[in-house]
């Protein structure tokens, strides 16, 4: 688990504890620790609530990337955290609303650069086009303007894919997929992309657009390559998580005295 995560714990819980009865304090260890998943629980809802609001059209992606990491009578803290592909399974924790974290990037990958504000990691296609010499040293890609985005205000895997073959920027391991100047290509408009330079350094990749019959075409920004981009804190985890925390945590300990005694044994 990452030294980062929101940790719940019976802090400020004292005159509460002192207050308590016989079977009541029987009953503790149960109690506390189902207190203490349950209050993590409540900051988890608490923190998707925030990312929709914060956020843009946040993916399914996003709003299912926290992980929790329950109490229990050997260890009195429940943890509330990001998933970075080893956390979440190798704590034992309660892994997403919908099971346990799929493949590819891990959330924590572009999620934590948002709670501490940080610069951008780089991504599996500018990966692809530094090997291939079309991506500078320290540069990255960003969708040029008027670029038809999805649903989430990306630019979508299959417009970056027809992006990359038509500039033909595919390697080895892929040169099926790059465009050829075949009619079919052309007919689909795989062929309209190049990477564009200013003297010997590339800045992009632009698309070619017909002005019409017997005028010269023009061109527009596909990708443009930039500095590496910084995010700001955007996403108030912490902040967020204290607040619900510190509401919850009197509640959800009455709520569990109360299971507790009603199913002890007798």
């Amino acid at each position: 688990m990452s030294g980062g995560a929101f940790t719940v714990t019976f802090t400020g819980q004292r005159e509460r504890l002192q207050s308590l009865t016989y079977l009541e304090r029987e009953q503790l260890p149960f109690a506390a620790a189902l207190t203490l998943t349950r209050t993590a629980q409540e900051v988890e809802k608490g923190l998707v609530d925030e990312m929709s609001s914060v956020f843009d059209r946040p993916t399914r992606a996003t709003l299912n990337s926290l992980f929790i990491q329950p109490a229990t009578k050997q260890r009195m803290e429940a943890s509330v955290w990001i998933k970075d592909g080893r956390s979440a399974t190798a704590s034992g924790g309660l892994v997403g609303r919908e099971g346990a974290w799929g493949k590819g990037r891990a959330a924590s990958s572009w999620l934590t650069p948002q709670v501490f504000g940080r610069a951008r990691s780089e991504k599996g296609f500018e990966k692809l086009l530094a090997r291939v010499g079309a991506l500078d040293s320290g540069r990255y890609a960003v969708p040029g303007d008027d670029q038809p985005l999805d649903q989430y205000g990306n630019l979508g895997r299959g417009r970056l894919n027809k992006i990359l073959s038509g500039a033909r920027l595919f390697g080895e391991e892929g040169y099926k997929a790059n465009a050829t100047d075949s009619d079919r290509s052309t007919r689909k408009g795989n062929t309209r992309y190049f990477v564009i330079r200013k003297g010997r350094r590339p800045i992009g990749i632009a698309e070619r657009l017909s002005r019409g019959k017997g005028s010269r075409n023009s061109i527009r920004m596909a990708l443009v390559f930039v500095k590496q981009p910084t995010y700001s804190r955007a996403f108030d985890f912490f902040g967020v998580s204290e607040r619900i925390a510190k509401d919850q945590l009197p509640v959800q300990f009455e709520l569990a005295i109360a299971q507790a005694l009603a199913t002890r044994r007798r």
